[in-house]
């Protein structure tokens, strides 16, 4: 019997019901002729491209065909080599940052404060008294615009000029009593987001204000963190103010979480600095959302809608909980990702198996594996993971892949750690088994890999035998 392995993390509130994880995987469909229907492949590796200070990476951003950094507290600029210039310094705050251009001029929004960047005048503090604090910066039709940090309010720079603003410059977002959070533009549509409505508005050409509310457009649902939204697939995705994360179809929230995140999310005392981003990979799409005070990441696959989780670990080989990503661009031909824990920057790769050097476990969960409340006996169990993936030499020379066995449906789980190799280099027909494993009415089987090397599940093979 070919038993189907987890596509994506989903582990309910009722263990019984389902305790599936995929922790540094994600399950991709294959065609119909091919060996699965569903593979589950390693999330990709991160090789280090530069480093920029002593971080975290807040902030990354491509100007002029350039890119541009925060870390910490300073301003770098880096070239297409991966030589870092420190431009300037004294950016407040420790936080992921809001970034944009207008094709000379660089702003940075951080805290309270509004920072400006150009070669004609180097780097500023925004110092013109009719700038207000924000969370957020975009640019839109030759200005830039700022949600006004806890009023209903948002404002604009004057033309082509991010250091310079006028006190007529800005307008309410009046639908719903409550405050501004951030602002985003998708598809040359202004998003106005409160913490309890998100309003479009459109250039009407006005000289002193353009921008004019969408009539009936108000989408009822807020937005439970500035940092909370991103843009990915022609469209925004953002986690609401009620805990649930949404995609947007035209101007209507579409729930793209599931009851089994969202029953988790609950549980979380507070969302602060909760944030999320986006990119690409090899035809796949990802979406990012960390939540700092829990120091954990969740990672939705647009193509599929399943959710996996991701996780860091250090030298030492302790887990981070969070992934180390902090934000991601794409410049020089790379996905670039900004590292949480350092100023490193790295990329994003197929063929390396570690983040900054250091091992990233995967793990994935199984469905339950049940038989109407009957004994089920399994004397055989077989997992159909891609091997001879084994390196030249050191860790990962022989790589292991680690069983583990919950006989009452994810509850907890056997002492046994049950070790099979993966295969040395070549060793391509190496197989992994496990034999005489009894019997259970809920069986739960879970695996681990830690080597660097390629992780590739392709299907599960099991004898069953059922009692009574």
């Amino acid at each position: 019997m070919i038993i189907q392995w987890a596509t994506q993390s989903y582990k309910h509130a009722s263990k019984p019901i389902s305790a599936q994880r995929a922790v540094n995987c994600y399950a991709e469909a294959q065609p119909k002729d091919a060996k699965t229907q569903v593979a589950l492949l390693g999330c990709p590796g991160i090789e280090e491209f530069t480093s920029c200070g002593n971080g975290p990476v807040r902030g990354m951003h491509v100007m002029g065909g350039l890119l541009y950094v925060v870390s910490g507290q300073r301003l770098y600029s880096v070239s297409s080599t991966g030589i870092a210039t420190d431009i300037g310094g004294n950016i407040t705050g420790a936080d992921v940052i809001s970034m944009d251009d207008n094709g000379t001029q660089l702003v940075i929004v951080s805290g309270t404060n509004g920072y400006l960047y150009s070669t004609a005048i180097g780097f500023i503090l925004i110092s013109d008294t009719d700038f207000n604090d924000a969370n957020t910066v975009t640019f839109m039709d030759q200005r830039f615009v700022f949600d006004w940090k806890d009023t209903n309010k948002f404002f604009a720079s004057d033309v082509l000029d991010g250091s310079s603003y006028s006190a007529l410059a800005f307008a309410s977002a009046e639908s719903r009593p409550d405050n501004v959070q951030a602002v985003i533009l998708n598809k040359q549509v202004l998003l106005v987001c409160g913490t309890k409505s998100i309003e479009p508005w459109q250039n009407v050409g006005a000289a002193n204000f353009p921008f004019e509310r969408i009539p009936g457009a108000v989408i009822e649902r807020g937005l439970a963190e500035p940092h909370a939204i991103c843009k990915e697939d022609n469209t925004v995705f953002f986690m609401g103010d009620d805990r649930v994360f949404y995609r947007l179809d035209g101007l209507t929230p579409v729930r793209i979480s599931t009851h089994s995140l969202e029953h988790l999310w609950q549980s979380h005392s507070t969302f602060d600095q909760l944030f999320c981003f986006a990119y690409p990979w090899q035809g796949h799409k990802f979406v990012t959302v960390t939540f700092p005070s829990t120091n954990t990441t969740f990672e939705l696959n647009i193509a599929t809608g399943y959710w996996h989780e991701r996780e860091s670990w250090d030298l030492n080989g302790r887990s981070l909980g969070r992934w180390r990503g902090n934000c991601h661009v794409t410049a020089y031909d790379y996905e670039l990702i900004g590292d949480c824990v350092s100023g490193k920057i790295g990329h994003l790769s197929h063929h390396t198996y570690t983040e900054f050097d250091n091992t990233v476990q995967m793990l994935a969960t199984s469905p339950p594996i049940h038989s109407d409340r009957k004994r089920v006996f399994i004397p055989r169990f077989e997992m159909d993971i891609e091997g001879g993936v084994g390196l030249e030499t050191g860790q990962g020379s022989d790589p292991q892949v680690m069983l583990r066995i919950s006989r009452d449906g994810g509850r907890t789980w056997g002492n046994q750690q049950k070790w099979r190799s993966m295969g040395a280099v070549g060793a391509y027909q190496t197989r992994m088994r496990w034999l005489k494993l009894g019997q259970s009415r809920e069986w739960v089987f879970e695996v681990t890999i830690s080597d660097p090397v390629k992780r590739t599940v392709i299907n599960t093979h099991a004898d069953l035998m059922v009692g009574t």
